[in-house]
């Protein structure tokens, strides 16, 4: 970091926000703790909580199942004819107006349900501690009927009663499901949105069996046993909606559905009429209810047989309800069904434009292109219309797709849309499932064959349940039900397999050791939950420090130490003494400060005047009342000041306020108080005292312990060891930065290795990688098998001889001699305790201003900042640009080394044996946690660098229109890089630097904020900046020239005929193709430059498609391709003679036919990025331009010997997305001032701004 040593960077962040962090030790019982804390059955009742966690959360959703069921059953006021009547209406005509009042109907009759469900007394305690300590019992006691059942759930009650704090998620989680608004997970949209939808459809049906079957209503209403007191026709009627938002009402109906079925599925059967128009679906199952049907799956797997009981029960179910033939049977009659009303929902138009024409883009840009052609208007206002439709495209039928694709380019559609119905027979086969046999002998963690056969069978059961989604959506319009009614009773019957199947790989794939810990309360429900000295002995926990080591004490609840022993000394006596930490806090000064001072007790002791006392009740201290009085404000305050100097304990902040008179508003006062409100002190207590308090079982004492306390620890505390050194550092303690917070939590992980592996001592270590002698920088890996070899044969396991390879990578390797026994995963071998400390940085923090507003003023200032453009790779991991403020490149880097090792290789060898595997769950969870780990080092080394070259960041925006290709680094292992990187730079810290400099601990970079959902970003978060990359990789970084052809919209002859000339070159060699992009049809952007001409120069990779992939590539020589094209058809052309001319004399069999080859070749010629496949040459991957740049050459990333331009493909990449980086580095310096906002939208890069800056570099 030498370059900015002497400069003052990002100064501006520091201290800017307040943040919260959480440091994490584990804790070393110390003295006769851990003989006292078995005694005392301290880990017995709080592992018993743990154990009875999931138990108590039954037992309060029994209580919301029954308020549920009880509030809901006797609703008989609302009037459901206007939803269904606007559904009616909807699905006559689906126009957005229509959608919108539905839209309306629906968040009233939400928000009626809500007012019914929250009118009960206990509503308001129902969603925290009360409901355990007063709505329970009484529940248990008035609906339980068995003795014993009442006792053991009263037992549970009482166990948690007062423990209640770690169900503050699930709470959060009970109060959606009665929430109002459009959420999927709430009861009133199930009601309202879900199931009403199916009563509508399904009196749809019922009108038809009315008009098509009237002597079977007759018979369906016979069957007194199903339908009880009611006739046919009661149920399926507007008013009858009332009874069916209960679960028993939802039962009740789904039998009758099920009757009504079953007559006239046999009816349909003997008359040969279609079943489907007539076919009941039935409606969801209330939420959190238990429907009979209900497939339940472990929360967890305990054992083999547990998956095996699990996965056999499942597959019963499937073949009792012969899911596997009514796929096949569904699928089979596509082309019996009603195109124009089944439909793909917008999630999957990727994937059935890759089965239709065998290009994931080809239907997007049919639509995109139907809307161009068919929306009026022209310019930006048609441009936002065009915006508009594609994002109201919920789903197209298969109809409307196959005609879509056909107006856009009928060659591009290889398959009929609906020939996607019957691709499911393709994957399945004649799929059998019959039950799995367990083997007890054989371990299914342990056996790949075993685990591979389950996985086998779920993975095809995966692929009809995914099938059955894609058909599936959430729109009210007109469906084939004879389609839709089978389809969703196959994924109604497959919907627990997501569930079933990741368990079952969770089970598998678990480590050999669990991470499963469970909170310690030692008795006390409030344990650490504040560490005031007046709380001392009601959250029973205090911190020590002694010889450099941090303590944590806890009280025995029930044997507490000797108050006035606690109190300790002012001064040490002696060194081996204890220093006890005296906290003190004023918080919420808003609250307190009027709590204590003008509250009833507060008159009698601080009396403040009547005067003091009006005012404050009249708000005329309050800025924005209208009544506000300056001088009453500086009365008040006044008062304020002398009562804190009158109060025992707040006196001894020895608060430093400004003159009274300078304070404007009562809030600026109340933030100095807060801001000076937090103070440590010491105290000091013996070691002979602490000692003795352990011994007599009234305290039990911890060492707060990580490996920077261990006596062999050297070199550089961890962040969190030096977060917890300077909470009490002179340094914070003199100017507060690092605030101890309250709600602290103690946790307790059990041994789980019971059979550890042990390395004994004399055997051979072989370490994974290795330093070879042509690259002694960079540590290379051995892979698995060689390595498993290389170490058997090292320890004299086994007899086998090593393989040749293995034998190669033997001479390279490093190994030792262990000195002593080495316990694999010695931490799980132990049980072990766990402090959870909060913290807050910035404690004084004001937050008033955002550090998207400090990133823009500091760019806006600076005229020495850089641009770091970071993308992900095709070819190399994560590539990364870094470009000054005229688009020089002063540095390009890939990261596929880190640390000295080749991620990159390490990661091949990782997925070869994972393909080997046919990708095995286990296999693929360690590639996961490799790529992150790998990316936590990226972050790291990025950090350094913006620091380095005093840089924003600029990435790719994820949730504008994520770039398609075949990365290293898929998107959601990306998406964790992101958030590592936001979490890093969040609060950015040099460890080698002093606390108390700029970038040191206490005064670390605030460079980015932390947002809820990375979806919730927009643009920018701090020196961060997102673009889009469209236009970033296949472009000329020289010139700016990129294809936007969309030549499958133009026939060949057509596509050709636009060249204003075709010429052969005699000066260069090559044939040179002018034209003007305005007279083709182009993807959907504009460009300030439109007429180029490009060249034949040198050659392309052609990818070749063989086996079902492009696998393999062929260098075409452009020129020498076009004179044999061109010889063959006699055209003449070495005398600058124009081609197209020649072209168009030709017959018209012939014009055709080399158009179509011209054309072809013309989409060579255009082909910016130009790689070979992995296994020719992985090295080969260049950017090649086929226009003259400004020192009339063709650009050529791999001629880049000054490394001025990209060096390669990804490089690019990520120059470009640098590049769009600059742009808004400049629209900001262009458009900031300090006296308005800052207009956000010119943030947004519009295709033709980027291609304006690039083609004129803007710039330089």
């Amino acid at each position: 970091m030498d370059k900015n040593e002497n400069k003052k960077v990002y100064n501006e962040t520091i201290g800017s926000k307040s943040l919260s962090k959480t440091l994490r030790n584990s804790l070393i019982p110390v003295l006769d703790t851990q003989k006292n804390i078995e005694k005392n059955g301290i880990i017995i009742e709080d592992e018993l909580r743990a154990e009875k966690r999931l138990e108590l959360k039954e037992i309060m959703d029994d209580y919301y199942r029954y308020y549920i069921e009880t509030k809901l059953s006797n609703i008989r006021k609302i009037n459901w004819t206007p939803l269904f009547e606007a559904m009616k209406e909807n699905v006559k005509d689906n126009t957005a107006k229509n959608q919108k009042e539905l839209e309306n109907i629906q968040k009233g009759k939400r928000a009626e349900i809500y007012e019914i469900l929250k009118e009960d007394e206990n509503f308001k305690n129902m969603f925290g501690a009360k409901l355990v300590s007063d709505i329970l019992p009484d529940f248990i006691k008035s609906t339980v009927s068995n003795a014993d059942e009442i006792q053991k759930k009263l037992d549970i009650v009482r166990l948690f009663n007062r423990f209640m704090s770690s169900f503050t998620d699930y709470f959060e989680n009970r109060k959606n499901v009665f929430s109002k608004e459009e959420k999927s997970t709430s009861i009133c949209y199930r009601v309202v949105n879900d199931n009403a939808w199916i009563f509508y459809q399904n009196l749809v049906a019922y009108s038809k069996i009315k008009e098509d079957a009237p002597d079977e209503i007759n018979k369906i209403n016979e069957n007194e046993q199903t339908l009880g007191e009611y006739c046919i026709k009661d149920i399926f009627n507007y008013d009858f909606y009332c009874l069916l938002m209960t679960q028993s009402g939802i039962q009740f109906y789904n039998d009758v559905c099920g009757v009504v079925n079953s007559h006239m599925n046999l009816l349909c059967q003997k008359d040969k009429l279609n079943k489907g128009k007539y076919k009941m679906r039935k409606l969801h199952k209330q939420i959190l209810s238990i429907a009979e049907s209900n497939f339940d799956v472990p929360h967890m797997f305990q054992s083999d047989k547990e998956v095996y009981d699990t996965i056999n029960t499942f597959i019963k179910d499937i073949n009792d309800k012969n899911v596997l033939e009514k796929t096949i049977e569904l699928s089979e009659k596509y082309n019996e069904y009603d195109l124009n009303r089944i439909y793909i929902s917008n999630k999957y138009f990727e994937s059935v434009s890759i089965f239709m024409c065998e290009n994931w883009r080809t239907l997007n840009d049919a639509i995109n292109y139907y809307y161009e052609n068919n929306i009026s208007g022209k310019g930006e206002s048609k441009k936002k219309k065009v915006e508009k439709a594609l994002k109201g495209e919920k789903c197209r039928s298969l109809k409307s797709i196959n005609n879509i694709i056909e107006q856009y380019d009928v060659k591009a559609k290889k398959r009929e849309a609906e020939e996607y119905i019957k691709s499911i027979v393709d994957k399945i086969g004649n799929l059998k499932i019959s039950e799995m046999t367990y083997d007890e002998q054989i371990s299914l963690i342990e056996s790949e064959q075993k685990a591979e056969e389950l996985k086998e069978v779920l993975d095809s059961l995966l692929d009809i349940l995914h099938w059955t989604k894609v058909f599936i959506i959430e729109e009210e319009v007109e469906k084939d039900n004879d389609f839709y009614s089978e389809l969703e009773e196959i994924s109604d019957v497959l919907e627990p397999l997501t569930t079933i199947y990741n368990r079952i790989r969770n089970y598998i794939t678990q480590k050999p050791y669990s991470e499963e810990k469970f909170k310690l309360n030692f008795g006390t429900p409030t344990l650490a939950n504040g560490w005031s000295k007046s709380k001392e002995y009601d959250n029973n926990a205090i911190i020590l420090i002694r010889e450099n080591k941090y303590y944590l004490g806890i009280f025995n609840a029930k044997n507490k130490p000797d108050k006035k022993v606690m109190e300790g000394k002012k001064e040490s006596e002696n060194k081996t003494d204890y220093k006890k930490m005296i906290y003190m806090l004023l918080p919420g000064a808003n609250k307190m400060l009027p709590k204590v001072f003008l509250s009833k007790k507060g008159i009698q002791n601080f009396k403040p005047s009547q005067e003091i006392l009006e005012g404050y009740n009249q708000k005329r201290h309050i800025k924005s009342n209208e009544d506000f009085d300056i001088e009453y404000l500086h009365n008040l305050i006044d008062f304020f000041k002398e009562s804190i100097q009158k109060h025992p304990e707040w006196n001894k902040f020895n608060f430093s306020f400004k003159e009274t008179t300078a304070y404007n508003d009562i809030s600026e006062f109340y933030r100095d108080v807060e801001a000076q409100g937090y103070k440590i002190e010491w105290t000091y207590i013996s070691e002979q005292n602490i000692n003795e308090m352990v011994e007599n079982n009234q305290m039990y004492l911890f060492q707060i312990y990580n490996k920077d306390f261990a006596k062999e620890s050297k070199g550089t505390n961890n962040l969190h060891t030096m977060y917890l050194k300077n909470l009490f550092s002179e340094e914070n303690l003199r100017d507060i930065v690092l605030k101890l917070n309250g709600e602290a939590e103690l946790f307790y992980r059990k041994s789980s290795i019971k059979h550890p592996i042990v390395h004994k001592k004399g055997s051979i270590l072989l370490n994974k990688t290795y330093i070879d002698k042509d690259d002694k920088e960079n540590k290379k890996s051995i892979p698995e098998k060689e390595y498993q070899e290389i170490y058997r044969h090292l320890n004299g396991i086994g007899s086998g001889e090593l393989s040749d390879t293995a034998k190669e990578y033997l001479k390279k390797a490093d190994y030792h001699e262990a000195s002593k026994d080495i316990i694999k995963d010695y931490r799980y071998t132990v049980d072990k305790y766990f402090l959870h400390l909060p913290i807050t940085i910035n404690y004084k923090s004001t937050d008033f201003v955002s550090v998207n507003d400090i990133a823009l003023k500091y760019i806006a200032d600076r005229d020495d900042m850089h641009i770091i453009g970071i993308d992900r790779g095709e070819r190399n991991l994560v590539y990364v640009s870094v470009i000054d403020m005229h688009g020089n490149i002063i540095k390009q880097k890939n990261y596929n080394i880190v640390n000295g090792v080749d991620y990159k290789s390490k990661l091949k060898d990782r997925e070869n044996a994972r393909d080997k595997a046919r990708k095995d769950w286990k296999e693929i969870g360690k590639i996961k946690e490799l790529k992150e780990g790998y990316l936590s080092l990226v972050v790291h080394e990025i950090a350094e660098m913006m620091v380095e070259y005093n840089a924003i960041i600029v990435m790719e925006d994820l949730n504008n229109g994520f770039k398609r290709g075949r990365f290293k680094v898929e998107r959601q292992v990306y998406q964790k890089f992101e958030t590592m990187l936001i979490n890093k730079l969040n609060y950015l810290v040099d460890k080698n630097k002093k606390v108390d400099e700029d970038g040191g601990l206490l005064r670390g970079y605030q460079l980015t904020y932390v947002p809820k959902k990375l979806e919730e970003l927009g643009r920018q978060c701090g020196f961060i900046f997102y673009v889009p990359a469209a236009y970033t990789s296949k472009i000329d970084p020289t010139t700016g020239f990129v294809n936007i052809f969309k030549d499958v919209a133009m026939n060949d002859v057509e596509f050709i005929t636009k060249f204003d000339s075709i010429k052969y070159d005699n000066v260069r060699n090559m044939f040179a193709l002018k034209f003007d992009y305005k007279n083709f049809v182009t993807h959907n952007v504009t460009m300030p430059k439109n007429e180029w001409t490009i060249y034949t120069n040198g050659s392309r990779i052609r990818r070749e498609y063989s086996n079902g992939k492009w696998n393999k590539t062929r260098e075409v020589w452009l020129t020498e391709e076009m004179i044999e094209l061109l010889d063959s058809y006699r055209i003449d052309y070495m005398e600058g003679q124009d081609v197209l001319e020649q072209i168009m004399n030709l017959d018209d069999r012939e014009i055709k036919a080399v158009c179509k080859e011209v054309k072809n070749l013309i989409k060579l010629i255009t082909q910016m990025r130009n790689s070979k496949s992995d296994n020719e040459d992985p090295d080969y991957d260049k950017i090649v331009s086929p226009v003259l740049n400004d020192d009339n050459k063709f650009f050529d990333s791999s001629d880049n010997s000054n490394g001025k331009w990209p060096e390669n493909a990804d490089a690019n990449g990520a120059y470009c997305i640098a590049l769009k980086g600059l742009y808004e580095v400049k629209k900001i310096r262009e458009n900031w001032s300090d006296l308005m906002d800052f207009p956000r939208e010119t943030l947004k890069i519009k295709h033709y701004d980027w291609f304006d800056f690039i083609q004129n570099k803007r710039y330089l």
